[in-house]
């Protein structure tokens, strides 16, 4: 792989990155939304579908929970505990703006059949870091995203076996000698967790009306039955917004970490450091083939079950078969059914460990990934021959970048004419190194799916389809 020598100045990757949209990169928050509130109708009756904050007054719906997750909050304590005393005033009614754009969106892909609602100005404006994420995006794409799932549901079965255990105050009445046996399990699982203690340093240094409240054993262990309820679905929430992101044409096979790799330039040692973070460049030629992999057209795919059926790409989950007509309907929408029950599935093994504690808790495969898709024909439509159609389609190079956004346009050759780079030249590299970035890629998975926790999760078929990624 020939690397450039690039790297684009402090201020004008600032400047950029206020460019970047993260709804460049995944399925808009109303369809994360809808998808997350039809999956949880089924469940309604077992627990309502406004999940209070931990400790804000201040509820959300299990499909808000999906779309805010990843993309607008950065971990599960973030979402789900109150917002730093100084603040919490400024934060909490953010929380509530960012609830209007959603139902913004909601309601205009199920009433106006258009993609409408607050801006991605908007969003940035009630939450900062709605901007910073659409650099630190490798867990919504291939293979990163069924990981981010497999971690962040295995933490909220935890949380709910920790709810089986947790009594109400009328089972404490009717049942001493139970829940003080519950109790007992309880702590015990907790005092062997590697949960901390205590803050962080860095956060007991700063004055006490500046800092989070954080997750520690002590919390857990003082938590009432239906809090810990709570921090189950917002932590399937998270999970589940990794999850949904699997059913996006753009997320399937792009391979994101190896195009950050393509576009620095490490010594021997820097590149073998796990990477989180992308660039201003990455993250356009991302764009460019998340893109083109979630045309109108879509993605013939496969999943583990044998159901065959075509992803397609943000903004597109609503859209009729090779149109652009919106319906929320599942039967004009036959893609559709599979990230709901999907999203069932997860909800369902928490709910069921709820209930029943451990002993319900998948032994084996995480049952909400036998719906995950993988292309059906990885070798006749692999990646770098749907790029090498798509350029000599457009007649040219510089035709073929167009079908960025204008926006990552500008971030690209702004990038490149600050370096003194052929733009072109840089592209038509990047394109012919795309085989060796999917071996890498493949590479990784293989490593990776050693870890014999890891790989018990995944169906064999889309373990398979993964370590043959193309």
């Amino acid at each position: 792989m020939k690397n450039f020598r690039h790297k684009t100045s402090p201020w004008l990757s600032v400047l950029l990155t206020l460019l970047i949209s993260q709804h460049a990169f995944a399925f808009d928050a109303g369809e994360h939304a809808i998808i997350g509130d039809v999956a949880y109708a089924d469940f309604e009756k077992v627990f309502p579908n406004q999940i209070r904050n931990l400790e804000a007054n201040i509820s959300f719906s299990y499909g808000q929970l999906i779309a805010m997750s990843a993309d607008m909050y950065v971990s599960v304590e973030e979402i789900s505990l109150d917002d730093p005393g100084f603040f919490n005033g400024f934060f909490h009614r953010n929380r509530n703006s960012l609830k209007k754009c959603i139902n913004k969106e909601i309601e205009a892909i199920r009433t106006k059949a258009h993609y409408s609602g607050c801006d991605d100005l908007d969003f940035a404006k009630k939450k900062l870091q709605y901007v910073t994420l659409a650099h630190d995006n490798y867990g919504h794409f291939a293979w990163h995203n069924i990981k981010q799932y497999i971690e962040l549901h295995e933490k909220a079965l935890w949380f709910a076996q920790l709810a089986y255990l947790k009594c109400t105050e009328q089972q404490k009445l009717d049942s001493k000698k139970d829940c003080d046996e519950r109790n007992s399990k309880l702590e015990k699982m907790v005092s062997e967790s590697d949960y901390r203690n205590k803050q962080k340093s860095k956060y007991r240094r700063l004055p006490k009306l500046f800092p989070r409240k954080r997750f520690t054993k002590r919390y857990f262990l003082n938590m009432p039955k239906d809090k810990m309820i709570r921090l189950a679905l917002f932590t399937n929430a998270f999970a589940d917004h990794y999850l949904t992101d699997a059913f996006s044409a753009g997320h399937l096979r792009v391979p994101r970490s190896q195009i950050d790799k393509f576009v620095e330039v490490y010594d021997n040692k820097e590149a073998t450091k796990k990477r989180n973070k992308g660039s201003s460049v990455s993250g356009a030629l991302t764009q460019y083939l998340h893109n083109l992999d979630g045309s109108l057209t879509g993605i013939n795919v496969v999943n583990s079950l044998g159901d065959k059926f075509v992803v397609r790409s943000d903004k597109q989950l609503f859209s009729k078969h090779n149109s652009r007509e919106l319906s929320g309907i599942v039967e004009d929408n036959p893609q559709l059914s599979f990230p709901i029950r999907a999203t069932q599935a997860s909800l369902g093994e928490i709910f069921r460990v709820i209930e029943k504690g451990e002993q319900a808790a998948p032994k084996n495969n995480f049952s909400a990934l036998q719906f995950v898709p993988f292309v059906e024909n990885p070798t006749e439509d692999s990646l770098s021959l749907r790029v090498a159609s798509h350029i000599e389609q457009h007649g040219s190079i510089k035709k073929a970048i167009k079908s960025m956004s204008s926006e990552m346009q500008l971030v690209y050759k702004s990038s490149m004419a600050i370096d003194d780079i052929s733009y072109k030249e840089y592209f038509k590299n990047f394109v012919d190194s795309i085989p060796e970035m999917m071996k890498e890629l493949r590479g990784q998975i293989a490593v990776e799916t050693k870890n014999k926790e890891l790989r018990k999760r995944i169906p064999k078929s889309l373990l398979s389809a993964l370590k043959t990624l193309n």
